[in-house]
């Protein structure tokens, strides 16, 4: 078991159910549910069975596009119906969608009730469902209506990912690259080692990978400076998903990172703050092992918008975290022209 002490609330990486049934069984409340999403309450939620019987069990259809508003409403209603109080407990068990929408479900409800996150898909284990950030998409904007809101602890077990797809193993092996190139050389020397997704050891790299996220959130709680790195990837990455959402060929948010990555290395190496030899590296990787999707990359101009509506910008001037070297990265780069980034993606996305 790996314990990581965090401004947000601890996050665990344990092997065994038993110590996530224990703490519950510690814990004091009046009620508790679930909230879960198709793919999950069938998988993943049967193996919480020696807790979870008989518990109130709301499922939400799996996807990017159930991450709303009117999502929030009907579930608010559910446990309104089924008898929440102000001291019931809500565990989140799912991906990023499910993490995202159910902590600002619990957050919101009756001024807010206390909530577990479960994260059950790679990405959310690495990434989303750590950090204290929770929300939902607004009008087609990537978690446009959020808060700063803080689980009870964030319990990680990797028995979960035997239920996902390649493809969201995939995705979940996204994030950690990213955590690489902004914070950790050793994780990115493990991940470049990685000669098949298949035969990794998801253990080993979570407890590299984690440690960027936690470290980089203690810093910076509320994203007033250093956190900013954790969005290299996704200004492009986020207006790429937010762009295709509605579309017949969505993105995943893994699939839109890695487009958003290569686009911003480019970036970076355009100016001047990356040299041609990492940013070769990070190419090469991406590649290698991130499949990314051949897409037909929208232009500047198509993609501006939703780049304008980015949450970090300030006085309408697009704001960038950008690479400077393996394991580095500066926040805050103003004042840079992503076209040329997105006419080079348009050459080498279909590989």
């Amino acid at each position: 078991m790996k314990s990581y002490p965090s401004a947000f609330g601890p996050v665990y990486l344990e092997e065994t159910f038993e110590t996530l049934i224990s703490r519950l069984q510690g814990m004091t409340y009046s009620k508790a549910f679930i909230i879960a999403d198709s793919n999950t309450a069938e998988l993943c939620v049967p193996l919480l069975s020696e807790f979870g019987s008989g518990l109130d069990i709301k499922v939400i259809t799996h996807g990017e596009l159930n991450k709303t508003m009117h999502q929030c409403g009907i579930t608010w209603s559910w446990m309104i119906e089924n008898g929440a109080d102000r001291k019931s407990l809500l565990l989140n068990v799912g991906g990023g969608m499910i993490c995202d929408l159910g902590g600002f479900v619990a957050s919101c409800f009756q001024r807010g009730i206390r909530f577990i996150q479960i994260p059950t898909s790679l990405l959310a284990m690495t990434d989303a469902a750590i950090g204290g950030k929770v929300g939902v998409d607004f009008q087609g904007n990537k978690n446009y209506i959020g808060l700063f809101s803080n689980p009870e602890f964030v319990w990680i077990n990797t028995a979960f990912i035997e239920t996902l797809p390649h493809a969201e193993k995939v995705n979940g092996l996204v994030e950690m690259v990213k955590h690489a190139i902004i914070g950790s050389r050793e994780l990115w020397e493990k991940i470049n080692s990685i000669e098949n997704i298949n035969q990794i050891d998801w253990n080993e790299l979570l407890e590299l990978s984690i440690p960027v996220k936690v470290n980089t959130v203690n810093m910076d709680p509320h994203e007033a400076g250093i956190r900013k790195t954790l969005n290299f990837g996704h200004t492009i990455g986020h207006a790429l998903e937010s762009y295709f959402l509605s579309s017949d060929n969505p993105l995943s948010h893994g699939q839109a990172v890695t487009l958003g990555m290569l686009a911003e290395s480019k970036m970076a190496l355009n100016a001047g703050v990356l040299s041609e030899n990492d940013f070769e590296k990070i190419n090469m990787l991406i590649g290698r092992l991130l499949e990314p999707a051949p897409i037909q990359v929208p232009s500047f101009e198509e993609l501006s918008p939703w780049m304008a509506r980015d949450k970090k910008n300030t006085a309408q001037s697009l704001s960038f975290s950008l690479p400077t070297g393996i394991g580095s990265c500066e926040w805050g780069l103003t004042g840079l022209d992503p076209a040329p980034a997105l006419e080079w993606l348009k050459e080498i996305s279909f590989r």
